[in-house]
């Protein structure tokens, strides 16, 4: 019974895991898909991507910008496959080595617009980072 309850325990074992932003997401191609130089409206924007982080206005328009984080963290190693090598490395050598490597990064999607007086997109820079 207890061989079953372990069993269960480690295929029910989450090796990677993923903590993203409760703010809407922006990729690449949601933008490009989205986003048309002098025709798309504030009102577009807005319901596409939701309220901007940063908003300035300037005698040429406004400038809205969107600035997304996710942290992103996993384990390679683990499994079933994983326990038994384990177990056996322990037997065979006498000690006890841990398979498992972590690893964790942090993307960010920066989005900044720039509107027209007539309150349609002039230009914008999309940029993503991964460290």
């Amino acid at each position: 019974m207890k061989f079953i309850t372990l069993l269960s325990i480690i295929f029910f074992t989450v090796s990677c895991s993923s903590n993203n932003a409760s703010q809407t997401k922006i990729n690449s191609l949601e933008v490009s898909d989205r986003l048309v130089k002098g025709q798309t409206t504030q009102m577009q924007v807005l319901e596409n991507f939701g309220a901007p982080d940063v908003v300035e206005k300037t005698p040429e328009g406004d400038m809205w910008a969107y600035s997304r984080h996710s942290n992103e963290s996993g384990s390679v190693g683990g499994g079933i496959s994983h326990y038994i090598s384990s177990a056996a490395l322990w037997n065979w050598t006498g000690m006890h080595v841990d398979g498992n490597k972590s690893s964790s990064s942090t993307k960010t999607a920066s989005l900044v617009l720039y509107f027209a007086k007539n309150k349609t997109l002039k230009t914008y820079t999309f940029r993503t980072e991964k460290y």
